[in-house]
């Protein structure tokens, strides 16, 4: 279970990665493309947008850490809880 939902954040993290490349191109091919307000309003959106990616896959890998420190935890208290219980 543990593997699978690590491949599935690394899969993720990937496909973040790709989306925001395809956004930043997108953005400087707004530039180069378009006239007027849009040449402004293209970049900009792409460009926030790529900062709320980053900031979504930041909390993404705080949760990630969050729960490899719980699972840590936990397995920790179990061992322990194993050694008491050899000892009786």
């Amino acid at each position: 279970m543990y593997l699978k939902e690590t491949l599935t954040t690394r899969g993720f993290m990937r496909i973040f990665a790709l989306f925001e490349l395809l956004l930043v191109v997108f953005a400087f091919y707004g530039i180069i493309k378009y006239e007027g307000a849009l040449r402004a309003l293209i970049p900009i959106l792409c460009l926030f947008t790529v900062f709320l990616l980053q900031r979504l896959q930041g909390r993404m890998d705080e949760t990630e850490k969050a729960k490899n420190r719980l699972r840590r935890y936990q397995m920790e208290e179990d061992k322990k809880e194993e050694v008491t219980e050899w000892k009786l």
